[in-house]
């Protein structure tokens, strides 16, 4: 396995003597039971290389949790609170967040040390990334228990991390963010706006380390902005601001896993995000979901309807005319003359003149001829 995973636990209620701390039920945020659980707890038991930061008391705990013959493959990072990335920055960060706090966020369960600790992903990874343990060439944080929620076996892991564009990080977005609409970090960061899902990135080292640089970045200047953002609300600002770094994927939380290779739900976010994408003219957004899309669709993943069919492989085909990925045009207006021709419904015959018109735009004869021979 050419990837190394990186996951953290750290016993913030203990560590901030939160009222709740020794509550056994989940009334607001998962207790340390619920996340060790050995009968709901997948992750650990993947054969994956990982790097855990924790506290020296969880070491024995994980280990338990973690089968022998996988220890070798595994790495602990032991930190304190103080000693982790920013933490001279706290007292302000946390002054921040009563100051100015994220309106719609719980403060029972996002308080100041949760957010920070949170915040701390990104450092982790960059940390691991650049000291390559495991002599790996992928790097990714995965939150403890999203195989709970989609038991992602070890040969998707596997095959999913080697479609990943070598200059990106692929992340899971929830809904498009235009940078105009985004009108200073205090209107931002007053509010979070459900982007991103924070619960896995993934990518290789150099992409990777870039974003975790200028997560960094963007930390330092939200709380010298006087904010306190959490992870997600960080990553929504940098991804805004850099559209280049990233390979998009979309779904809820709990699609973290689920869509990573193709869309398999959460049709209610995938469809208006790949739309967006289009009318703003991110043609790689655009031709990145189309994968994602149109795999969900062929696999028997996700339902189209016959308009959606033509609309995402027309906009699939001109993102990738745009990008100048003409063999990739070429396979996509093939799949939809395939698709046409067992089903009659899909609209291409209204629209084949979108298809001409577009191609002839850009010089592509062949591309014409093959639409107009139909």
């Amino acid at each position: 396995m050419d990837f190394t995973i990186v996951t953290a636990w750290y016993d913030v209620r203990e560590k901030e003597n939160h009222p709740m701390k020794d509550k056994t039920t989940n009334d607001f945020f998962p207790t340390t039971h619920e996340y060790f659980d050995k009968n709901k707890q997948k992750f650990l038991n993947k054969p994956f290389p990982m790097v855990i930061y924790t506290e020296p008391k969880f070491e024995r705990m994980i280990k338990e949790q973690r089968p022998a013959h996988l220890h070798p493959f595994t790495r602990f990072i032991f930190k304190d609170y103080e000693e982790l990335p920013f933490y001279n920055l706290f007292n302000k960060y946390e002054e921040n967040h009563h100051k100015n706090p994220v309106q719609n966020l719980d403060a029972t369960k996002f308080t100041p040390l949760y957010k920070f600790i949170v915040n701390q992903k990104t450092n982790f990874v960059k940390e691991v990334a650049e000291m390559n343990p495991f002599n790996t060439t992928h790097f990714a944080w995965m939150d403890l228990r999203l195989h709970c929620v989609y038991n992602m076996s070890p040969e998707e892991t596997v095959e999913t991390f080697s479609t990943i564009d070598p200059n990106k990080v692929r992340m899971m977005f929830m809904s498009y963010l235009p940078r105009d609409q985004i009108w200073g970090r205090y209107d931002f960061y007053s509010w979070t706006r459900g982007k991103i899902a924070a619960g896995f990135f993934g990518g290789r080292a150099k992409p990777i380390i870039e974003f975790a640089r200028l997560c960094q970045k963007e930390f330092v200047d939200a709380i010298n902005e006087g904010m306190a953002p959490s992870d997600e609300m960080i990553y929504s600002f940098v991804t805004a601001h850099n559209t280049h770094l990233f390979e998009p994927y979309v779904g809820e939380y709990g699609d973290c896993l689920r869509n990573m290779q193709m869309a398999r739900c959460s049709g209610h976010l995938f469809m208006p995000f790949f739309y967006s994408s289009y009318d703003y003219q991110n043609w790689s957004y655009t031709a990145d979901l189309f994968d994602n899309i149109s795999q969900g669709f062929l696999n028997n993943q996700i339902h189209l309807s016959n308009d959606d069919i033509y609309n995402i492989w027309y906009r699939g085909y001109i993102s990738n005319i745009y990008l100048n990925n003409l063999d990739k045009a070429r396979t996509i207006l093939h799949k939809l003359i395939e698709l046409y021709r067992n089903n009659r419904d899909i609209p291409f015959q209204n629209g084949r003149e979108q298809f001409i018109e577009k191609s002839a735009e850009f010089g592509h004869t062949e591309l014409v001829d093959s639409i107009g021979s139909l």
